[in-house]
């Protein structure tokens, strides 16, 4: 599913008049998992994809005829800041101490000072590992989601420490 999002944005950009979830296939809406969603989650998702899609692009301009003191027209560029893409860099540190698990809630101490929790309500055990190498990424809607080595699967974690 997560791959399936930015897909699903795209889409809902080419119908903006519609809510996302209402322009879907019935087969795709089904496919997604969105029929387990209530009325109020799904009204949620469709603010969060139309927030973060780009507004349709205006018609062009008519070309002006050429002259001498004419300079070309560009169109808007979307700059970020160095500080706004680092962010959504996956960056690798290393847990603190023993790692055995989580549960909900869970706080993640890093090598690096970061302090990361647990938000998808999940929850796992394994073998100890000491001080495993941990890759954090971003993910679709703002989400972000943490490799642990030696761990078979991701967690959903968003950033709690002062620094951020």
């Amino acid at each position: 599913m997560r791959r399936l999002l930015p897909a699903l944005a795209f889409a809902g950009a080419l119908v903006a008049a519609e809510p996302f979830s209402r322009s879907l296939a019935p087969a795709d809406f089904a496919a997604a998992g969105l029929g387990r969603l209530n009325p109020e989650e799904l009204a949620r998702l469709d603010a969060l994809i139309a927030a973060r899609t780009p507004p349709p692009a205006a018609a062009p301009l008519p070309a002006a005829p050429p002259s001498a003191a004419a300079r070309p027209v560009s169109s808007p560029v979307r700059r970020t800041t160095a500080a706004v893409v680092e962010e959504e860099e996956p960056f690798e540190s290393r847990l603190t101490g023993e790692f055995r698990g989580w549960e909900p809630r869970t706080v993640f101490a890093l090598e690096n000072g970061q302090r990361w929790q647990e938000t998808g309500g999940t929850t796992y055990a394994g073998p100890p590992l000491a001080a495993p190498a941990v890759r954090i990424r971003a993910g679709a809607l703002g989400a972000y989601w943490m490799r642990i080595d030696g761990v078979p699967r991701e967690v959903k974690v968003r950033r709690v420490d002062a620094g951020r």
